[in-house]
Formats: C-alpha cells, sequence, structure tokens
C-alpha cells in the first residue's frame, strides 16, 4: 500500500469524512487498517466460509451485488497478495455478470452466526472453468455492529429455481424489502489517473425490521447509521451513482438483486428525509431479479435474551 495517507481514500471518502468531522482522524487510521495484503486471520476467516457477497459490473456497466456458494474451503488465499475461488456456485440467475480478467471485484466475507466481516476489493488476474484469482488491493475489518446473528443449516436443498426480472415495485417486492432486517450494497470508484483506489466495493446494512423504507416516489431510503467512518460506500455514491442492492431471504431461500442509482442526502440539506439521521442513502430502482428457491441453504436467526 502507498505509505503517503492522503493515498489511502480516494476524493469522494476523503469529501465525506471531512464533511463528517473525522477527517483527521481518518488520514491517521486508515494506514493502519487498509492493507493491500491480507492477514493470516483474514485469509483463514475466508477459507472457512460457505458463500461470500460479491460485487461487481455487467457488460453495460451496472452494479450488482450477488452471493457465491460453495463447500468450505472453496475460497482460498494461495499468497497474501490473492485470493482464490474455486467453481463458486451462484444462484443470482442471469443477474451474475461475467467476470473477465482485469474485471474490478469487491467481496464481503460474512459469518451471520460469529458476526465477523472481513472486506476485500481487488482485480481479477486469472479465470477459467474452475473458477478465478483476484488480486489484492485493499482488505480490511469490520466490527459486529447492525449484523442480526443467524445460525447456517447446510442440509442440501433441490428446490426449483424460477427467476423474475422487475423494473418496478409490486406489492410483494416492497413488503419483502421493508420486512428485511439485513441488505448488501455494491458500489464503485473510477479514478483516471491512479489505479490505486480505483475499484468495486461491498458492505453490509443491517437494522432492526423496518429500518428501510420508501418515499412517496418510491425511491427506497437507507439510513447511514454511524459505524467505523470509513465512508467506502457514501464516498463511492457520492461521486458515482451506480449501486448494487442484494436481500437474502434467509427462511425462504430466496434471493432479491437489483441494480440502482443512489444519492446522498444530508440533514443538514433535506432534514424532512433524514429524520434521526446525519445522511441517508435514496435509491431508485433500475432493474432487478427475484429468483425463487434460490439459497442453497438456510439460515435461522438467533434471539438473544436482553
Amino acid at each position: 500500500m502507498n505509505s503517503d495517507m492522503q493515498d489511502t481514500w480516494h476524493p469522494g471518502e476523503r469529501m465525506v469524512q471531512t464533511r463528517a468531522g473525522v477527517n483527521e482522524k481518518m488520514s491517521k487510521l486508515g494506514p493502519r487498517v487498509i492493507r493491500n495484503y491480507m492477514m493470516d486471520q483474514h485469509r483463514k476467516f475466508f477459507a472457512s466460509l460457505p458463500m461470500v457477497i460479491t460485487g461487481s459490473q455487467d457488460e453495460n456497466e451496472n452494479v450488482w451485488a450477488y452471493p457465491l456458494f460453495g463447500d468450505p474451503g472453496f475460497i482460498q488465499s494461495p499468497t497474501p497478495e490473492l485470493l482464490s475461488i474455486k467453481s463458486p456456485m451462484s444462484h443470482a440467475g442471469p443477474a451474475l455478470p461475467q467476470l473477465n480478467t482485469r474485471s474490478q471485484v469487491g467481496l464481503l466475507g460474512i459469518d451471520l452466526e460469529t458476526r465477523r466481516r472481513n472486506r476485500l476489493n481487488g482485480t481479477v488476474l486469472e479465470k477459467d472453468h474452475n473458477g478465478f484469482t483476484i488480486g489484492v488491493e485493499e482488505s480490511f475489518g469490520n466490527c459486529p455492529q447492525y449484523i442480526q446473528q443467524r445460525r447456517l443449516h447446510t442440509e442440501p436443498r433441490d428446490d426449483e429455481t424460477t427467476t423474475e426480472y422487475v423494473d418496478r415495485w409490486s406489492r410483494p417486492l416492497r413488503e419483502c424489502i421493508t420486512n428485511a432486517d439485513t441488505c448488501f450494497i455494491a458500489s464503485t470508484f473510477s479514478s483516471q489517473h491512479t489505479n490505486r483506489n480505483s475499484g468495486m466495493d461491498v458492505s453490509h446494512r443491517g437494522g432492526q425490521r423496518g429500518f428501510l423504507g420508501f418515499d412517496d416516489r418510491d425511491r427506497l431510503i437507507i439510513p447511514d447509521f454511524p459505524g467505523n467512518s470509513f465512508f467506502n460506500t457514501v464516498g463511492n455514491l457520492t461521486l458515482d451513482p451506480r449501486a448494487g442492492l442484494l436481500f437474502l431471504d434467509f427462511s425462504g431461500c430466496n434471493i432479491i438483486t437489483l441494480t440502482m442509482s443512489a444519492e446522498i442526502i444530508w440533514k443538514t440539506e433535506n432534514a424532512a428525509v433524514c429524520g434521526d439521521h446525519d445522511r441517508v442513502i435514496r435509491l431508485s430502482l433500475k432493474a432487478g431479479y427475484v429468483v425463487r428457491n434460490a439459497l442453497p441453504y438456510r439460515w435461522k436467526t438467533i434471539v438473544n435474551p436482553t
């Protein structure tokens, strides 16, 4: 990683960090926690997972978030600078973008039972019929905040999968989203001057059921809860509105994957939209897919006593 502290963050991230009043703190913290290689604990963590959330672009430059599945070990890190995904099973149907050499990819490794998550952003270096290998450009951990704890049930499933194309919010689709406590969002930033801070990213968003809502113009509202103050997603969307949104129906085994256009709304600009939040992400639907019976596993919510 470049030792220049300013180079840790791209202009959109720095812009949001400055506006949020954390730029000085992040200029010191960034170089210590964001690396261009994987620590051993992150390499072992990815290798233990049966699922990884992926973000990339399709041939029309739309951004999508989608899951890849496999038996634990289908992800390996042969060196700290490389991550390989072998024979991935994707059940995202036609929404799965074709990855090619030099494709930029964002990965989120997440274990819902332990509430652990790690992020990796990089570029596809090799691809064949067995899978693909990513060159690591950014690797960092996230805290467990806002992750709903769930336990994985790995009994094989062979239900028939069906796919529905969507370009508007039907009532069942709206109800599924407003009842969700978890979603994943992919975003991107492209620099014309350097590859250091260009790339894809995918992150987790979570809260109590009902934390997602719609405004009177059918735009989806995601509150930006306080977190690590990196502002990777918000920084990306500040400069590039393309976004991919993924919902996993953990009990019904359905997948909803959407490509969208996003904007960041700040409370100082529109308090009525933001309510109690400093800022929100407001998204307009472009297109998407509902893939039924698509998850190969089920997850059961763990309710912790309070």
